[in-house]
């Protein structure tokens, strides 16, 4: 009987003990990160399927634990790298809300700004920065500057996605500060990397090139491949971008086989998207379009919708080049989709860009137009929202010593109900009256003195924050001179686009129109002229030689072109080989002169393409007087003024090439003897001039039955 009574207590015990260790905070975090290292070997082994599913079972499990895990950020961190951030959102929610019941705020506000993190991969910008908001104004209460700091990044970078560059540089440059205050030399150089992101969307490539060496020399000397390999794929972007072909192959090269010995495969991604595009660029296509589709098919699984737009605008660039124009619609017809959901201006702007241009190659003029006119909507939006944000930051500053002087009255107030009291005391006994009157007299010497004091010292501040307001001001004004400035320049020949143009033409004619029914000049150059003029053959220029000896072909053209033609005159890259010139304060008699002028420079014109070699090309040109009849409406004048030239520019190419066709007026009167271009655009009749024997040898587009 003892006996039994012995096993039973005994197993009684044992069975005490097993349950009190498991139950123990030690026994729970051990088996926590066995599950952690169970998830990570699935991460490794690329099962994202078991992996998520495993995350997902050890966050119900962690979140039934009376003590939260501190193994909810490794985790969390493991799944961002590897681009689970849905599994990784589940976690960190789990997180918030055992913390939350725990009431442990630091840990609350990392779980919060790990999920402003997750959120802003999967361009879910407005979650991430209310996250992010909320997480702050718990780090600004526990007056923890290193996580204030690593917010200020993470909300920085929510802003340079979406585009809205000027503002993302005020938490980033706040950021900074904390970082190298506290010798934080991984964060230090990852601010100073996106502070150069900034840069590089402004076109400011030096800038951008300086913080990007910074953010390397920062961290060169570290083990962090994985900021290494950033850095230096950044720098073969902006390489690339700068035309340094060569060199941005090597960097970005160099950068993608330092990411390929980490773990983060988001980074790998974006690092295989800017290497195809620097092969596309130096002549090897389908090895980057390789790149590219991989990087597409990546992106698309793990949700994340930037990294796919980046891959669509590569794809539509390479596409619009290679002539390709239904495919390069589609992708930007795609990109711009998602740039509208996710209220992305500049976006949109990269993608109708494209639409435009292979609009205008396809000859869609109409439907080129109706882009160009929500382009320049946007950017009067952009200019507007970002001349908005300066407003607001101005008026932030403004609050901040406006506050600073309602400290100041109140302080003063609190002084002068304590001097009341002592007033009070003094009156109530005779006894102390004198030396209280010293002690208040003393008091107010140095209330005055530190009055003084803290004036100067708001003298002082105003003055360094109006001057920083100017600096920022300046430099704004900058950033907004730089846009207007790529946004009125074709990149390749350096001429005017069709924007300015189209800023610039509707007071030119409304001039001509003036000066002409007031006969204003005596030496009657009050005319508009306008030319159009198309290289012959181009195609087979970049056929036989590539796209490359193309591209010095049109750099060369353009240099021809202002040879020939005055610095008041408005030449523009048109599209393709087509450029088009209108000639200001000019003679409608000086039409044939100035045409056969520039087709004999163009064809005594050696091209250089390149390796030593020359070739020498010809063109064709149409022309008309600006408008070719008398129309008061500038969009009916100048869209009637570009069909004409677009169709005398093709009755010379059918007519032989190397020549001219194009009118020099109109007339009220008919003739017997009208020619198509009468019949097609409804002239009474016209004066034609041609390079060609006579009228009668134009082989016009489009034969009309008299």
């Amino acid at each position: 009987m003892r006996t039994a009574l012995t096993l039973v207590l005994t197993l009684f015990l044992n069975v005490a003990a097993l349950y009190l260790v498991t139950a123990s905070p030690a026994y729970a975090e051990k088996s926590n990160a066995s599950e952690i290292k169970v998830i990570q070997g699935l991460l490794d082994a690329k099962q994202y399927e078991d992996a998520d599913r495993q995350a997902l079972l050890f966050a119900e499990s962690a979140l039934q634990q009376e003590t939260p895990t501190s193994g909810f950020f490794t985790l969390a961190e493991l799944l961002q790298t590897s681009s689970r951030f849905e599994s990784s959102i589940a976690v960190l929610n789990a997180a918030l809300e055992a913390y939350t019941r725990e009431g442990k705020l630091s840990e609350v506000a990392r779980a919060l700004l790990y999920l402003g993190q997750s959120e802003r991969q999967l361009a879910n910008y407005v979650t991430a920065q209310d996250y992010l908001r909320r997480a702050m104004s718990i780090a600004q209460m526990k007056k923890q500057k290193l996580l204030q700091a690593k917010i200020s990044l993470e909300m920085g970078i929510v802003f340079k996605e979406q585009g809205e560059v000027e503002q993302a540089l005020v938490p980033l440059k706040e950021a900074l500060g904390i970082f190298r205050n506290n010798d934080s030399i991984a964060d230090s150089s990852a601010c100073l990397s996106h502070i150069g992101d900034i840069y590089a969307l402004l076109d400011q490539n030096t800038q951008a090139l300086s913080y990007y060496n910074d953010a390397f020399s920062a961290i060169s000397n570290t083990a962090n491949k994985q900021l290494m390999g950033i850095i230096k794929t950044k720098l073969g972007a902006l390489q690339l971008k700068n035309n340094e072909k060569e060199k941005a192959l090597r960097s970005i090269t160099g950068g993608l086989d330092l990411l390929l010995a980490t773990n983060d495969v988001g980074a790998i991604s974006e690092a295989k998207i800017v290497l195809g595009r620097a092969l596309i660029e130096t002549g090897n296509e389908p090895r980057g379009i390789s790149l590219l589709q991989e990087a597409m098919s990546f992106a698309a699984e793990s949700g994340q919708t930037r990294l796919v737009n980046d891959v669509r605008l590569a794809l539509a660039q390479n596409y619009l080049r290679e002539q390709k124009f239904d495919l390069a619609l589609a992708f930007a017809s795609e990109g711009l989709t998602d740039a509208r959901e996710k209220g992305n201006l500049r976006g949109q702007l990269r993608f109708l860009a494209i639409q435009l241009s292979a609009s205008v190659s396809l000859g869609d003029f109409q439907k080129a137009l109706d882009i160009q006119s929500v382009i320049q909507k946007l950017r009067e939006a952009l200019l507007s929202s970002e001349n908005q944000n300066a407003l607001k930051g101005l008026q932030a500053e403004i609050e901040l010593v406006r506050q600073s002087k309602e400290l100041e009255r109140l302080e003063e107030s609190k002084q002068l109900v304590i001097a009341q009291a002592e007033k009070e005391k003094l009156k109530n006994t005779l006894f102390w009256s004198a030396s209280l009157a010293v002690l208040l007299m003393m008091f107010l010497l140095w209330s005055r003195f530190k009055e003084r004091q803290q004036t100067i010292i708001l003298r002082r501040e105003v003055r360094l924050q109006t001057e920083a307001l100017q600096d920022k001001n300046s430099e704004l004004e900058r950033a907004y001179k730089t846009l207007e400035h790529v946004s009125l320049r074709d990149p390749l020949t350096g001429l005017y686009n069709r924007y300015y143009l189209e800023s610039q033409l509707p007071e030119e004619i409304k001039r001509s129109q003036i000066e002409i029914s007031k006969n204003v000049t005596t030496s009657g150059k009050h005319d508009l002229l306008c030319l159009l003029i198309d290289i012959d053959h181009f195609k087979r220029i970049n056929d036989d030689f590539g796209h490359l000896a193309g591209d010095k072909v049109l750099e060369g053209f353009a240099a021809v072109l202002k040879e020939v033609f005055r610095n008041t005159d408005l030449i523009i890259r048109w599209g393709g080989e087509e450029f088009l010139v209108v000639c200001r304060h000019s003679s409608r008699e000086e039409l044939p002169e100035l045409a056969e002028r520039c087709r004999e420079t163009v064809a005594s014109h050696v091209f250089d393409i390149g390796d030593s070699k020359t070739i020498k090309v010809t063109c064709s040109i149409g022309f008309s007087i600006l408008p070719p009849n008398e129309i008061v409406n500038f969009d009916n004048a100048w869209r009637r003024t570009f069909e004409v030239v677009d169709y005398a520019l093709y009755a010379a190419k059918l007519s032989g090439r190397n020549g001219w066709i194009g009118v020099i007026e109109t007339y009220n009167t008919t003739t017997s003897n009208r020619t198509s271009l009468d019949k097609k655009f409804d002239f009474p009749s016209s004066r034609i001039a041609t390079s060609f024997n006579n009228i009668a040898s134009i082989h016009w587009p489009e034969e009309v039955a008299g």
